[in-house]
């Protein structure tokens, strides 16, 4: 393995750099990328076209992500299909009768993010369509919507030992002989005794219900939006309320359940949102909501609609290839865990594994690469093993629910039809504040166990 040395860093730090400042995330990630690939050609002799050309050829070439950008493009398609059956503003009118106020309207979507826990993709398409309609009728901003989604789909899926998170996680950890050493009877009775211990999960479900309650104000980008509303909302709305609202509640609920039952039995979204399309040609066509040629033409541009946020998720794959092929996680992970003591172990774990997921974007690659690393490393030097458990995934949630281009981001954004680092800055302040309340309960746990 080729040590680039601190020259590892400079990609992922540029990328969050130029980020911020231009606000492209696509033409970031690229730069970032190149880089990376500019930097191990120097090091390797090797020609740059030549290792950037295969690298990229490789991500658009595995199966996985292949899986997720068509399983996005579908949730466009299918979005596309119910708002042309003017459906979801039946559901909105339906939500309106039982949600008086905004803050209900909100606590309604967190309550359904709790609920939701199967799967964080299904989570966000079925309340980012539920949803969107009522929150424009009561002055809440996308943006605020999209945060307490976000906020409540990977967070709560940890939690609950029935999701795709926590099969994923249990397998990985279970492959330690630290973990198996403790005695449990599986790796999902594992997981559960670890499930306590994921404090960003918790504290981030926690502060989206103060954030909802007025109990944290709202902060920065998030107050802008809120006061961009106030100023628009009538001109906007007015135009919306002059549109023919004839759509049928079970437009919406039959698709949607077919949706969440084909996945809940298949275990498969891709499976699942094929059967929900196919569900409303047999709603539309017929009835004539619909012609065939319009469906057609609806779930290729529904499709399309989503290119940009498909964009944004291939560069994402693209570079968390560059910084796996770059050694980014082992060279970080190497260079600071030595140095830790059993006591620090579980927080500095936690920070690592955030910071490693936050730069590449990756919710469940770099914890998967680091848990062979950290796991014996936390057993060597007497460290509680269930607390750096909880520590590692509650990293790869932070990095799901705060990176602007991880996959649960740049599809709520979509979803709830925003701009991608909108989304980001609005609701970065309320994930920094969960991170550094888990970080502190952390760093106590980790002394006092």
């Amino acid at each position: 393995m080729v040590d680039y040395g601190i020259w590892t860093m400079l990609p992922p730090i540029s990328v969050i750099i130029l980020a911020i400042w231009s606000r492209k995330p696509v033409e970031s990630l690229l730069i970032g990328c190149l880089s990376s690939y500019a930097i191990i050609a120097a090091f390797t002799k090797q020609n740059f076209i030549q290792i950037a050309s295969d690298a990229f050829f490789q991500v658009v070439t595995d199966y996985d992500n292949l899986w997720i950008i068509f399983v996005c493009g579908l949730f466009g398609s299918l979005i596309a299909l119910l708002n042309e059956s003017k459906s979801t503003y039946a559901m909105a009118d339906f939500i309106s009768k039982f949600c008086k106020s905004a803050k209900s309207v909100l606590m309604s979507a967190w309550a359904l993010g709790i609920a939701i826990f199967i799967d964080d993709y299904m989570n966000v398409l079925t309340i980012s369509s539920c949803m969107k309609q009522t929150c424009e009728k009561k002055r809440i901003p996308r943006a605020a919507l999209a945060y307490v989604i976000d906020s409540t789909s990977a967070p709560t899926c940890v939690l609950i030992p029935f999701s795709t998170w926590a099969i994923f996680y249990a397998s990985s950890f279970y492959e330690q002989e630290a973990v198996k050493s403790l005695g449990f009877k599986s790796a999902m009775d594992a997981y559960v005794h670890a499930i306590p211990y994921m404090l960003y999960a918790v504290v981030a479900l926690i502060i989206v219900l103060m954030f909802i309650m007025g109990i944290i104000p709202k902060i920065g980008a998030m107050k802008k939006e809120f006061a961009k509303v106030e100023l628009t909302y009538d001109n906007v709305f007015n135009d919306k309320s002059n549109e023919e609202k004839s759509g049928h509640l079970l437009d919406f609920i039959i698709p949607i359940g077919v949706m969440i039952v084909v996945t809940i039995l298949g275990d498969d979204m891709f499976l699942a949102l094929i059967s929900s399309i196919i569900s409303c040609a047999v709603l539309y066509i017929p009835r004539k909501i619909i012609t065939l040629d319009k469906f057609c033409n609806l779930w290729v541009k529904g499709f399309g609609d989503l290119m940009p946020t498909l964009a944004v998720l291939l560069f994402a794959f693209y570079m968390k290839q560059a910084c796996a092929d770059i050694n980014l996680p082992s060279y970080v992970v190497g260079k600071c865990l030595p140095y830790v003591t059993a006591k620090s172990f579980p927080v500095i774990a936690f920070v690592l594994v955030s910071i490693l997921s936050f730069v590449t974007g990756d919710s469940w690659g770099v914890p998967a690469i680091c848990i062979p690393i950290i796991i014996p490393l936390c057993a060597a030097c007497n460290a509680n093993v269930l607390l750096t458990m909880g520590a590692i995934v509650s990293g790869g949630v932070f990095c799901s629910h705060a990176c602007f281009y991880s996959d649960t981001t740049v599809l709520t954004s979509s979803c709830c039809e925003i701009d991608n680092m909108t989304h980001a800055r609005t609701q970065i302040p309320y994930a920094m504040i969960a991170f550094t309340i888990s970080a502190i309960i952390y760093t106590i746990l980790g002394v006092a166990m």
